[in-house]
């Protein structure tokens, strides 16, 4: 699914952008930091941020992120070569955000996943169904005209709004994790990462972080919203986008690397970027070990 940026004001207080980038080479982009609310939803991509001059965060899996800023900051951004932004993102002035339900305070207090604190806050959550879903439809808006803004400000304010409730709710007792746990499911995050090739069993990550399976498969779908299984095929398959961007492998070569056979890899890479893996041109993916099929 690829679909032209654009950014679109549908009032004073509230404005919104989207879109897919192709990113042929390593990019950097200096911009003001919004004041108020953001709600980002990356559904593809890895950039290095950083605020102020700070020490850089890394973005580098599909999530949800939600910045709040007070004051002029300036924001740099750096986007990895070869690989592809998919996007949709939401700002809302903060004394509307403050009218409409939207308690700033309350948000900057949540025990989520912090990219970055200080005078701007960047809250992490993982990529829910839900979000997902609501992104992909404002990707893919398929009205024009004045009914094309209605429908974006609808999608726009749900968006924030399942966002930022789900870290609302992050405060939960029952919903929380220990220090402890959160360590142990990096961990095994890390190690699955490290060995994405040859996926490790659950026991072999639960043995090696030090918990058990259940406690990793609960605390691993709570803190990245995917199981053990599906953060790992998407790991994969981004691996996967930003060798065939390069234009230098084979769909072949590219699906070996990955550990997937060919018929099984384009299945999965048409179903998670909407094109086969053959479509991109230049790519070895027509020699005589390519996807002839998949056109």
């Amino acid at each position: 699914m690829f679909a032209t940026p654009w950014t679109r004001q549908f009032s004073t207080d509230l404005t919104m952008s989207a879109g897919s980038i192709q990113h042929r080479q390593a990019m950097e982009v200096t911009s003001p930091v919004f004041q108020g609310l953001q709600v980002i939803v990356t559904l593809s991509g890895r950039l290095t941020g950083r605020i102020d001059g700070s020490a850089p965060f890394e973005i580098a899996e599909p999530g949800a992120y939600v910045v709040l800023a007070a004051g002029q900051h300036e924001g740099r951004d750096r986007f990895e070569a070869d690989s592809l932004s998919q996007y949709v993102k939401v700002a809302i002035d903060p004394d509307s955000a403050e009218r409409n339900g939207f308690p700033l305070d309350r948000l900057a207090a949540s025990h989520a996943r912090r990219v970055h604190a200080g005078d701007v806050i960047v809250l992490h959550q993982p990529l829910t169904p839900a979000l997902k879903a609501i992104a992909t439809q404002a990707l893919a808006c398929p009205l024009q005209g004045a009914m094309r803004d209605v429908y974006l400000a609808g999608k726009g304010l749900e968006l924030a709004a399942i966002a930022t409730d789900a870290l609302l709710h992050h405060d939960a007792p029952q919903g929380r994790l220990s220090e402890a746990d959160l360590k142990r499911i990096w961990t095994a995050r890390d190690m699955a990462v490290a060995h994405y090739q040859q996926p490790l069993t659950l026991h072999a990550l639960a043995r090696e972080a030090g918990t058990n399976v259940n406690k990793l498969a609960a605390g691993f779908r709570q803190v990245f919203g995917l199981s053990v299984f599906a953060y790992i095929q998407e790991h994969r398959l981004q691996e996967a986008y930003r060798m065939l961007a390069t234009r230098a492998y084979s769909v072949s070569e590219v699906a070996t690397f990955v550990g997937y056979a060919i018929p099984h890899f384009s299945t999965l890479f048409r179903k998670r970027y909407g094109f086969a893996p053959s479509q991109f041109a230049g790519c070895g993916g027509c020699d005589d070990r390519g996807d002839r099929g998949d056109r």
